[in-house]
């Protein structure tokens, strides 16, 4: 196809603007997609507010990785599974063949994308034909998100507490409450999110307003280690014990009843504060990126935790999510709070990135 179309241009902080650009070419094992949605992901906002390098954005490039779009033109060798006329996720970690370190450029604030060596289930994904648009812009976060939660498959009577009531925090809760697991909860400092993770079906913590361990022990009650109370030892014992950096925590105090950690807040005192509520052989996935060393108290190993990295999503957890969005299985769509139009790009990077405006994901619109 050729012609001009409208493209979001990385420059630099603060400097994002809406140019003309080329319609990429494909070759014959290409697809070119017309995009329809586009998110503004938190990279994206972090990007335009303290520099692109550290989340992989780069400067003169076509910015964006989130969103949903349909099939305009298919290379001859491309498989009759994907057609013109689909509706379609691509995979921004696998749409070229640079891979995840041109994720974050894929190119989803311009009107058309190519996804390279196309291939379904594997890098592109056809959606229903009357899929909600706005909820299949979902797709990309919701699998983070939900990847992140799942990675350490978590079982339905599990008690699972998300730190964090952003995008890939809600996700996550909506990630885990679709797969069955029954006992959720998210804490965060902002009443109206923790308002649409009550809405998602979720219980909440307000980290501003309640004491997170105590709220979370009336929630699931209290951890009981049924090989040793440590609380129980000699007064002189714990006296000494409780002077040791990093111990103090792990014998002061009662434990919440929680199996799984999910960071998705961001905030290095709230991680820090789920540490020091570890029980036995509590597991913690960190999905939040840090621009810091986290330091890890040393009275956690006593309790032998798990601590998880997760990062991107899997084949299985995008069609998860799929069927997740496709069915409305809950109420995601809840975290769409604005949509512009991609002439507004400018306008609505700002809008994403300035913490005072009530905004959890924010749409484009083509």
């Amino acid at each position: 196809m050729q012609g001009k179309m409208k493209a979001g241009i990385y420059h630099g902080v603060k400097d994002i603007s809406v140019q003309e650009r080329d319609i990429p070419q494909i070759s014959g094992d290409d697809i070119l997609v017309k995009m329809l949605r586009a998110g503004i992901c938190g990279s994206d906002s972090g990007a335009w507010l303290h520099g692109g390098v550290q989340y992989g954005v780069w400067n003169e490039m076509v910015e964006g990785h989130e969103g949903v779009g349909q099939i305009v033109e298919k290379g001859k060798n491309v498989a009759d599974d994907l057609n013109v006329g689909d509706i379609v996720f691509v995979d921004p970690t696998r749409a070229h063949k640079a891979g995840k370190i041109e994720a974050d450029v894929f190119g989803t604030f311009g009107e058309y994308v190519i996804a390279q060596n196309a291939k379904r289930n594997e890098n592109v994904y056809v959606l229903d034909q009357n899929v909600d648009l706005d909820l299949a812009a979902l797709v990309e976060p919701l699998a983070v998100g939900t990847h992140g939660a799942l990675c350490t498959n978590p079982q339905p009577e599990d008690h699972v507490v998300v730190l964090g009531a952003g995008t890939i925090g809600l996700c996550a809760a909506a990630g885990l409450i679709n797969h069955g697991i029954k006992n959720v909860v998210v804490v965060d400092r902002n009443e109206w999110k923790l308002e649409i993770a009550r809405k998602i079906g979720a219980k909440t913590v307000n980290s501003r307003e309640e004491n997170v361990s105590e709220k979370l022990c009336d929630i699931f009650g209290e951890y009981v280690n049924t090989e040793s109370d440590i609380r129980s030892a000699n007064p002189l014992i714990l006296q000494q014990l409780s002077q040791i950096p990093g111990i103090a925590e792990m014998v002061a105090g009662k434990k919440p009843d929680v199996q799984l950690y999910v960071d998705c807040a961001g905030a290095k005192e709230l991680l820090m504060q789920s540490f020091g509520m570890c029980a036995a052989n509590t597991k913690y996935v960190v999905v939040s990126v840090y621009n810091e060393p986290i330091p890890v108290p040393g009275g956690i190993f006593m309790s032998q935790p798990a601590i998880y990295g997760s990062a991107g999503y899997t084949r299985e957890t995008i069609l998860e999510v799929i069927d997740h969005i496709e069915n409305q299985r809950t109420p995601i769509g809840s975290i769409i709070t604005d949509k512009f139009q991609i002439d507004q790009l400018p306008e609505a990077i700002e809008h994403a990135a300035v913490k005072s405006y009530k905004n959890i994901k924010v749409l484009l619109s083509f």
